[in-house]
């Protein structure tokens, strides 16, 4: 199975709402597949700029984030670690997932379902709805409207 593939979105999506009920719904696997392909964009969609989310320049559309760039060291660190993921994911998708797989598709059902939703999952803010949490002034990816 490829990343991205219907097989691949229907495992991953199982193994997300195993760990964290209702994360797909809440962009979960949204934010793995864009995690997973973070690299695959320049500057890479690791960490999102502080400033407005005007969606200027590049192929970020209206609303969407601008991205910080990654030094050299950073960039190998994160192309390691997402590979790691990537093997992971496969693994999961084949019905073979390891231990240590699961407890990443958790850390990742969590992230995709309560970050901010700069990272492509927590959906229009849905998983700090689900739990009381008010959407905060200052996202690290916006400007404060003033």
């Amino acid at each position: 199975m490829t990343i991205g593939d219907p097989a691949w979105r229907a495992a991953v999506a199982e193994a997300l709402d195993a760990a964290v009920p209702g994360s797909v719904e809440l962009g979960a696997l949204d934010y793995v597949e864009q995690l997973l392909g973070a690299l695959d964009h320049d500057p890479p969609r690791i960490w999102a700029a502080p400033g407005s989310w005007d969606g200027a320049g590049g192929d970020r559309p209206a609303g969407a984030p601008s991205w910080l760039e990654l030094g050299p060291w950073e960039r190998q660190a994160w192309e390691r670690r997402i590979e790691g993921w990537r093997e992971a994911y496969e693994r999961v998708a084949a019905g073979r997932a390891e231990e240590d797989d699961l407890r990443t598709v958790h850390v990742h059902a969590c992230e995709g379902t309560y970050g901010d939703p700069a990272y492509g999952g927590n959906r229009d803010g849905g998983g700090w709805a689900r739990i009381g949490f008010p959407e905060p002034l200052h996202p690290p990816a916006r400007e404060v409207a003033g």
